[in-house]
């Protein structure tokens, strides 16, 4: 994504989505603060925004489902923002999805929106007009249920290929464990076709989430969620010569009794020297009206990158001081890290004490090492909506 700076002032534009409104944030690199500007509305939960690398135009992703829920409206739209002072101005269309959405991106012809959805597992290619408004949805000469549950959708750097990460599922109430994968698909001017998958032990115990592209172009690192660990492996190549170098967990501690912890999130630094995934602590069973989380890790993990190798070494865990921090994002400049605890929650603290931890918006100044320093923690109490998406464009 691309980002509109006033060099002079060091402001760049900030947005986080809780429940149907998208909040705008003037963000101070400088200072590593926020003032909340306006908002909109779009009638549906916000499930991930995107925007074009050349127009002044972002794309969102929109549900009225959510975690376990299907829903039964979702949509694609395209509104125009104004570059002077970042604001969303009017939406310039939209078109109905079939499924609720999880991810979207576009691809590097900069003529297609890619869509993934988790349930079912699917994929959907829609052509953009010149202006940037959603044009058709690309028909697809091949059977797209390639995975089980899709949570990201990304075209490799050179264009030619598309990456599908699915996730898969835990062994739960009996059932087995479903594995995850990475799927690779040629592609060629909106066009799908399947060529090969990565997933190794046959995809147990691999919970593929998100990954992010090193600026060298070859490079990837991806987030495993299911078992809180990233991925280092290297596109470069015939698919079937991919395979993952390293595995390193994402946690700095043993996994607490009664947690479940969960990898999200992960993106590169600017500078190509680090990489950072978020952590999440989940209840490991609902098994009391409390609801209580044990004291686990939602925090950001900062890795560094051997620039030789490619490989990483983690540096650095830094608590989010909220729950669940699905999203963050790192300013261009790379000075500047904001992550979004997604959710309320009750949680005991490093002391054995219950808190209570509304949805909050972490700041992090990042020092020239890539470690974090928290500067601002911006909570939302009375809002009992999901902050689901949060990111600088």
């Amino acid at each position: 994504m691309t980002n509109n700076q006033n060099s002079k002032a060091h402001i760049s534009n900030f947005y986080a989505a809780i429940g149907d409104q998208l909040i705008h944030f003037n963000a101070n690199i400088d200072t590593a603060k926020l003032k909340q500007n306006a908002s909109v509305r779009f009638g549906l939960n916000i499930q991930y925004v995107w925007r074009h690398p050349n127009l002044s135009i972002i794309y969102l992703a929109l549900s009225n489902g959510g975690p376990g829920n299907k829903g039964t409206k979702h949509q694609l739209c395209a509104c125009n923002l104004n570059t002077k002072d970042g604001t969303i101005e009017d939406i310039i269309n939209s078109v109905t999805l079939p499924y609720r959405p999880l991810h979207l991106s576009i691809d590097r012809q900069k003529k297609h929106v890619l869509v993934a959805y988790n349930d079912p597992c699917f994929i959907s290619v829609h052509q953009l007009e010149t202006n940037g408004a959603i044009s058709s949805r690309i028909k697809q000469d091949i059977n797209l249920d390639e995975g089980i549950f899709g949570h990201q959708i990304m075209a490799t750097p050179d264009g030619k290929e598309v990456i599908f990460v699915c996730r898969g599922f835990d062994a739960l109430n009996g059932k087995p464990e479903r594995p995850g994968a990475l799927k690779f698909f040629d592609y060629e001017d909106g066009k799908l076709s399947f060529k090969n998958s990565i997933a190794p032990n046959h995809g147990i115990g691999f919970g593929a989430r998100h990954l992010d592209f090193h600026q060298n172009k070859n490079w990837v690192y991806l987030a495993v969620e299911r078992q809180s660990e990233i991925h280092f492996l290297r596109i470069n190549g015939d698919a079937t010569n991919k395979i993952i170098e390293q595995k390193v967990s994402t946690l700095a501690h043993d996994v607490q009794p009664g947690v479940r912890q969960a990898a999200s999130a992960i993106h590169i630094h600017p500078n190509g020297n680090f990489v950072y995934v978020s952590n999440r602590a989940y209840l490991a069973k609902k098994c009391s009206p409390e609801q209580i989380i044990p004291n686990g890790e939602d925090n950001i993990a900062v890795f560094k990158i051997n620039r030789e190798t490619g490989t990483v070494n983690l540096i650095d865990s830094v608590d989010t001081n909220g729950s669940l921090p699905r999203t963050f994002s790192i300013d261009p400049s790379g000075r500047l890290l904001i992550a979004a605890n997604s959710e309320p929650a009750r949680k005991k603290n490093k002391l054995g004490q219950v808190v209570d931890l509304p949805v909050s918006l972490s700041l992090f100044k990042i020092d020239g090492d890539g470690k974090l320093e928290q500067t601002e923690n911006l909570a939302f109490p009375n809002d009992d909506q999901l902050l689901f998406w949060a990111g600088f464009l």
